[in-house]
């Protein structure tokens, strides 16, 4: 669903892959909007909203895409993808040609960086920065939402650029357990990201080094459950599981975050009836 800044839809997009729970639609300087439909390809709607092309077919039957993420610095766009026979997963990059131009999936050791990226984003040093995690089902049970959940890991990896590993943050203190999903960077390169197990958003530093509880659950929010970070305002849109998106500010000059990293609802906040996705 696209709306307005003050929550008026404006358009839906029927084809959208909306049994995926992840980073599923990015936009470009050209104010298309980029996403991943039902069939797994990766298209383009126009600015006006009449137009929809294919960027990207899905051609390998393998590799699922989950996740999206256009780069403001170089004009690549970053895809999270998923096997679900070997339960891992990749990144890749593709230019504005639709060209595959790199693949980011293992470590120097040769060991695995992704189980199932859900979430993709990139710092302004230009790190890839990913929300990592994978779920699994008890067969116990017919049912296929919370009854039959549990959780199984999840961590916010992190490469160069040029894919070198450069952190894995799994929860603070470390290693205490992480169920990571919306992600974003902003404008003094932390990051930030909604951890589903402590209903809160943390922030990190550019080097993976946990700083604070940026936000934690309200009633006025709920559970935070996406991020959007906008660069010009310095506003962080925070979509939640209670069906709002809420609007907070704690960055007021580029270089100068306020209140020790606390945000405050801001005065235009917006309260939304649609859905957080």
């Amino acid at each position: 669903m696209l709306t307005d800044t003050t929550g008026v839809p404006l358009h839906r997009v029927e084809d959208s892959c909306s049994y995926l729970y992840g980073g599923l639609h990015t936009v470009n300087s050209e104010s298309e909007l980029i996403y991943i439909d039902r069939n797994y390809n990766i298209n383009k709607l126009s600015k006006d909203m009449k137009t929809t092309t294919t960027f990207k077919e899905r051609t390998d039957s393998t590799w699922e895409p989950h996740c999206v993420y256009w780069s403001p610095s170089t004009g690549d766009l970053l895809v999270g993808m998923y096997n679900d026979d070997t339960e891992t997963g990749k990144v890749t990059r593709y230019n504005q040609s639709g060209q595959l131009t790199q693949t980011i999936q293992h470590d120097n050791t040769g060991r695995g960086l992704y189980s199932k990226p859900n979430y993709i984003t990139e710092n302004n040093n230009g790190d890839v920065v990913v929300s990592d995690y994978i779920d699994d089902y008890d067969d116990d049970y017919d049912d296929d939402y919370d009854d039959n959940y549990y959780y199984v890991s999840g961590a916010v990896v992190v490469t160069e650029r040029g894919g070198r590993h450069r952190f894995s943050y799994t929860g603070h203190p470390s290693g205490s357990g992480l169920d990571p999903r919306g992600i974003c960077t902003d404008a003094l390169s932390h990051i930030l990201v909604c951890d589903d197990r402590t209903n809160t958003v943390q922030m990190l530093d550019k080097d993976g080094q946990f700083l604070s509880h940026l936000l934690t659950e309200s009633q006025e929010m709920g559970g935070p459950r996406s991020l959007s970070y906008d660069v010009n305002t310095h506003r962080l849109w925070v979509g939640s599981y209670n069906n709002k998106v809420c609007v907070y500010r704690y960055i007021t000059r580029q270089d100068a975050p306020t209140d020790e990293h606390r945000p405050r609802s801001d005065e235009e906040a917006m309260f939304s009836s649609t859905p957080a996705v």
